[in-house]
This record gives structure tokens, sequence and C-alpha cells, in this order.
């Protein structure tokens, strides 16, 4: 049947109260795209048999209303029954509804048109006016009943519907073509603001080199200014040197002009001396030196050897025991500083007196303390008992040395036996004797739903690993012949299960709170932690399923690597390891090798040993628990999985509330290689609503959304900016 024939009035004649409030809401979640349009078909309506109708109500006549086009606007009535094209009766109603005051009616065909159009509204929840696809399909129907009523003006306004119909489909195309377009400029507007910020970051960096450069100019400028200040003095001592020395010359030369005109008087004194004894000397040979001559030059050289000799003894009384000036201010500025380091070395020599004057009482008393707790200690050891290793248990407690840490953190021997019994009994010894019930309110899980005390049965770890390994098997097959492939929830599975395991719907919800109990105590363990918070919802059940599928795609990619090499059942370790960086390829060299630190510790391999029995790692002892290579996975995968939507947060920025095109964006820039179906996924997961409905979807806060994709099975697709997870 169209949806025309499921709109249709009822027949004329019909009870009114009959066939409107029964709508099928649903019908219009479908139409929302352009390619829907109402059915042209008619609906054929039999007369009933005369026999089936009663006398004087259904063989009654109807009559005409008349109205006027003055009272076009007048009386809206209320409660009114679906549209009738006969049996119209004029009705005097006021616009305030008041009945006593008379004003021109409604034809009832319009009432009911109006009655009808407002129930629907009312039945779509769409009363406030604004664009909506129901209210427009609410309109659309009473529009064609108009047509259908209307038989001479049905061309014309079939005509009209038609092109409005497909004018709205054309611009429901465009709008659908330029989504895309929209997306596309948005991300070709960031990535051009990056280039301009990383354009200007180059540029910082340009003028920071520029300015440092700068500086070294600057300082080197100083250096020469220095230097050129210095070569002034240098010249200016020079020029004062050359004056002196140019005064010495003067005086030298004044006194060599004197001593050579001394000696010219002297010359011409011998010649007229000798001219006058020329007579007496005539028998005396002519080479024989003049003895006058002699004694001047005598007497002379005399008169300057004692000139000169008290000169020096002078000189050698007043200066010799004077040192350089430059010596002296050298030797004065090495005394001051042997001075101030002296002055210093005394003070710490003093503070060292105090020190060691105050070492000297604490040792007195420390050594008084040894006296006394070694008296102590002989005592005790006469008196107490061996005191035990502890920390022996590390290697028998679950969870290992670390584990065993923060166990027995700040806890004394008698603590520690508490501690070690609870392991042992799989249970808090501490802890209540009942469980309390949570009542049988709709917000309590079907299988807790009991009010009153329950008996705790304190179910060890291998029980519990155990019992959550058929959980996992049963739902399996109950999803595949129930629900046909369909996962059902966990929380609304377990009551089904208990009740089909212990018979009796009080031992299965006894059971169901001490698996409850129990899952939170044993935390440490991956693989119970998962099932916890999958059971109580906080946690995805597609992340368990998701765990599983990875690995079996490992193991096959394992099994296809050993094919291609020797097909032993075995690798080496450098296969081993280049098998696993293909199948993931976005891990970092730090998590690989912890996986290989996981598989060397699983295997025990000797350092010498290079072959990995890669089967061996995909296997599960009697609790279902796996070794460290596979626990090792599933943390890195969580922890990648928290870094991936770390990575979201910090893309969308300090927004209160997001848009679900801010997240596409975001997303799209994080993840590029994401494919679509994925991302409608992760979206329709974020905002809680269905793929197709993702236009529609309304701003949500970011802690919301964030919180939403962390208990689900997201994980990044491609290349992006990621932390290594060890």
């Amino acid at each position: 049947m169209s949806a025309r024939a499921v709109a249709k009035l009822p027949p004329i004649g019909s009870n009114p109260s009959q066939g409107i409030s029964a709508r099928n809401i649903e019908r219009y979640e479908g139409l929302t795209g352009p390619s829907y349009q109402l059915s042209s078909e008619k609906e054929k309506f039999n007369l009933p048999q005369p026999t089936i109708l009663k006398a004087y109500v259904d063989t009654k006549s109807g009559s005409l209303d008349t109205w006027p086009a003055h009272a076009s606007n007048q009386a809206a009535s209320n409660n009114l029954q679906r549209p009738k094209s006969h049996d119209r009766r004029l009705v005097p109603v006021s616009p305030n509804g008041n009945p006593n005051e008379a004003v021109m009616p409604k034809p009832k065909f319009l009432e009911q048109l109006e009655a009808f159009l407002q129930k629907e509204l009312r039945a779509l929840e769409s009363v406030e006016v604004g664009p909506s696809e129901l209210r427009l399909q609410a309109y659309r129907e009473v529009f064609e009943y108009l047509i259908e009523d209307f038989k001479t003006y049905k061309p014309l306004l079939s005509a009209i519907k038609n092109e409005y119909e497909m004018m709205l489909a054309y611009q429901r195309e465009e709008i659908r073509h330029l989504q895309p377009l929209r997306s596309m400029l948005v991300t070709v507007s960031e990535q051009c603001d990056q280039k301009i910020i990383a354009l200007r970051n180059e540029e910082k960096q340009e003028m920071t080199d520029l300015k440092r450069d700068k500086r070294k100019l600057m300082e080197q400028i100083d250096s020469m200014k220095e230097e050129q200040l210095s070569l002034k003095e240098q010249i200016q001592q020079l020029q004062d040197e050359v004056a002196s020395e140019y005064h010495k010359y003067r005086d030298e030369c004044d006194a060599r002009k004197l001593l050579v005109a001394d000696i010219n008087d002297l010359r011409y004194q011998q010649e007229d001396y000798q001219k006058s004894q020329s007579g007496m000397q005539e028998g005396e040979e002519e080479n024989k030196e003049d003895p006058v001559l002699l004694k001047i030059a005598l007497k002379k050289a005399r008169e300057d050897l004692s000139s000169a000799t008290q000169r020096l003894n002078e000189m050698i009384a007043n200066y010799g025991d004077v040192v350089p000036r430059r010596d002296f201010e050298a030797l004065e500025k090495q005394y001051h500083n042997f001075q101030e380091e002296m002055q210093t070395m005394q003070e710490d020599h003093r503070k060292l007196m105090s020190e060691h004057d105050t070492l000297l009482e604490v040792h007195k008393q420390v050594l008084a303390q040894r006296d006394e707790f070694y008296q102590e200690l002989e005592q005790l050891k006469r008196s107490a008992t061996p005191r035990p290793f502890w920390d022996k248990c590390a290697a028998h407690v679950e969870g290992g040395e670390e584990r065993w840490k923060k166990l027995s953190e700040n806890k004394n021997s008698d603590q520690l036996v508490d501690v070690l019994l609870a392991e042992i009994v799989g249970g808090d010894l501490s802890g209540a004797d009942l469980i309390e019930g949570r009542g049988r309110g709709e917000d309590v899980p079907k299988y807790l739903r009991y009010e009153g005390k329950v008996k705790p049965r304190k179910i060890g770890k291998r029980d519990l690993g155990l019992l959550i390994k058929d959980v996992w098997r049963e739902k399996t097959v109950y999803d595949n012949e129930k629900n046909e492939g369909k996962r059902s929830r966990l929380e609304d599975f377990m009551y089904d299960y208990l009740l089909r395991r212990f018979g009796l719907e009080d031992t299965a919800i006894e059971w169901g709170y001490n698996l409850l109990e129990a899952s939170e105590r044993f935390q440490e363990d991956v693989r119970i932690s998962l099932f916890h918070d999958i059971l109580i919802g906080k946690v995805d059940e597609e992340v368990y399923h998701s765990q599983l599928q990875t690995l079996a795609k490992l193991i096959q990619a394992l099994t296809k690597t050993d094919a291609e090499a020797s097909n032993q059942g075995s690798l080496s370790k450098e296969n081993f390891e280049q098998a696993v960086k293909e199948f993931f390829p976005l891990k970092s060299e730090e998590s690989i090798e912890a996986l290989m630190n996981a598989v060397v510790e699983e295997l025990k391999l000797e350092e010498g040993n290079n072959t990995i029995a890669y089967n061996e790692l995909f296997t599960e002892d009697d609790e279902g628990r796996n070794g460290p290579f596979i626990n090792k996975i599933r943390e890195q995968e969580k922890e990648e999985r928290l870094q991936y939507i770390e990575d979201i947060k910090n893309e969308l920025g300090e927004k209160e509330e997001v848009k679900q095109q801010e997240l596409r964006i975001a997303i799209s820039i994080i993840d590029p290689m994401i494919e679509k179906n994925q991302l409608l996924y992760y979206l329709s997961r974020a905002f809680n609503v269905d793929k197709d409905k993702l236009d529609q979807a309304e701003p949500t806060e970011t802690e919301v959304v964030l919180e939403r994709l962390r208990t689900g099975a997201v994980n990044r697709s491609g290349e992006g900016d990621m932390v290594g997870v060890n």
C-alpha cells in the first residue's frame, strides 16, 4: 500500500472517532530524501450493505455549508473530527471558544482539515513553527485531501504541488552536492592557515638569525673601536717618546758643536805656540808629538773621568735599592689577592671548626644511641623469632613483583598474612558477610534485581576465568541462533545465561552478584577488567570482538609468512619481528621491542635460540588466560585508543560543545587515512544517532562526545601524529 493510502481519511459517514489517532509515526522518519513522492494511487471504499446500517443514524442525509469570504479568519475550533466532503453543519463558535458569542463559523470540511492537521503535528511533536520534514509531510497530506475533494481544480493544484516538489528535490540535491565542497573548503582553509603559520615561523627564524648576526657585528664594531682607541694611545706615547728623543738629540748636537769649538780654539793656540817656539825646536824631530797638547788632553780626560765617577757614585747611592714601578704594582696586586684569600680561608676555617665541634657532639649522641640500639637488638635476638622474607611471595602471587609491592606496602606481618590468605581463598577476609541487593528498579540490570541480602561465594580467580570464558562462548552461540548474528547486550544476556546454568532465579541472581564482585576484585587482569567494563556498560562489546579479530588476522599473517619461508610451524626471530612490523605498521620501534621482549619472556628463549614457535603464543591455559605477548598487545591497543582520543581532544581545542561537522574535520585531520564507513560509525557513536541522521545531530558537550568514543572500538586507521606505547 502506498503512503497516500496509509494516510487516507476514513470514508464519509463512518465514525469520526476511529482511524485518526492511530498513526504510524515511523513512516515519517524515512521520508528525508529528495526521492520521496506521494503516490497518486487512489483508495476505493465500497458502500456498506443496507442491512448493517443503523436507522436514522447512518442513513441520515447531510447538508451543504456556505462560507462567506469575510469570515475566513474566524472561529478556529478544537478537537474536531477527520475531514469529510459532506455532512457540513454550521455551528456558531466565537473566536475565544464561547458558543454563546455567535460568529460566522467555518465549513465543516475546513474545520476537519485544520483539526486533522493540528492533531498530526501534535502526534509528530512538531507543533512549534520551524523548518521540519515531519511538518512538511503533514501539510502534504492536507494538500492531497484538498486536491482529491476539489475535482475542478485538481489538475491545477496537482501541477502546483508537483512544481514545488520538484523544486524541493532540486534544492536538496544541490545542498547534498555542496556539503562535500564546504568540507573541502574548510580543509583547504585550514591547510592554508597552517602554511601561513609555517611561513611566519620561517620568517621568525630568519629574523632571529639576522638579529644574532647584527649583535655579532655590533660586538665586532665595539672591539674595533676599543682597538682604535688603544692604537691612538700608543701613537700618543710614541709621539711623546720621539719628542723626548728629539730634545736629547738637540742637546747632544749643541754639546758637540761646543766641543768642536773648544777643540778648534785649542788647535789655534797650539799653532801659535808652535810658531813662537819654532826657533827653539828646530833641532827636534818634526814627527814628535807636542807634550803641552798631551797634558791638556790628559787633564781634560781626568776631569771627565772624575765627573763620570762622581755621577755614577751618586746614581748607585740614590737608586741602588729601587725597583721598577711595573714590578712594584704587580707585587702589590698579588699581595692584596693573597690577603683576601687569607681572610676567606680564615673565615672558612672558623666555620669548619664550629661544624667540627657540632659533629663531635652529634657523634657522641649517635654513639650513645648505637649502644642503646645494640643492647635492644641483642635482647630481641634472644627473645624474638626469625622474621620471614616476604619478598619470596612475589613469584607466587598473580601480577608478579609489581602487584606484590602494591599489596604489601606499609603492612606489618599480621596484615601480610591476611593478604596471603585473601589471595589463596580469592576474596577479601575483611569484607561483609552478606551482599546488599540493589532492588528491583528498572535502572537495575535484570540479573541483579533482588531485594534483601545475597550470600557471598568468594569466587576464586580460576573459577572466575572459566566462568567468563563460558559466558563468551554461550553468548556467541546465542547471538548466532537467536539474533541472527546481531549482538545482544551482555547485561541482558547474563540473566538468561545464569538462569539456564543454575536453574533457580535466586541462585542465578546470587551468582550474578558474586560474579560482578569477583570481577571488581581482579581488575589487574586485562581479560577480567575488559569483561567487567563491558558488563557494566563502560566499554562497548565491539572492543572485545575487535581484539579477537586482530589476533585472528595476526596469526593468519604469521602463518602466511611461515608458508613463504619454511612451513615448519616456527619462524626465525628476524622474520617474526618483520611480520609483526608489517601487521602493525603504526606501532613505534619501542612498542615492537616491548612485544619482542614479551615473546622472549613467554617462550623463555635462551640467548642463542632464534626460533619462535608462534602458535604457542596464541594458546590459553585451562582458565582461559593468555600469555604476556597477547596481554601486551591488548595493553598497547587500549593505550593507543586513549592516545587517539587525546589527539582528537587536542585538535578540538577548548570548546565546551562540539558539532558533528567539527568532529568530522578533527578526525579527518588526526587520521587522514580513515575510511568513510568507519568515520560514520565514530560520528554516530559520538552523537548517539543513526548514520543516516547525522545531519540532524545536535551539538553535544565535548566531554560527553570524547567519553562515548573512549568506550567504543575506536582505533587509528592510517599514519598520523602518534606517541609510542611501550
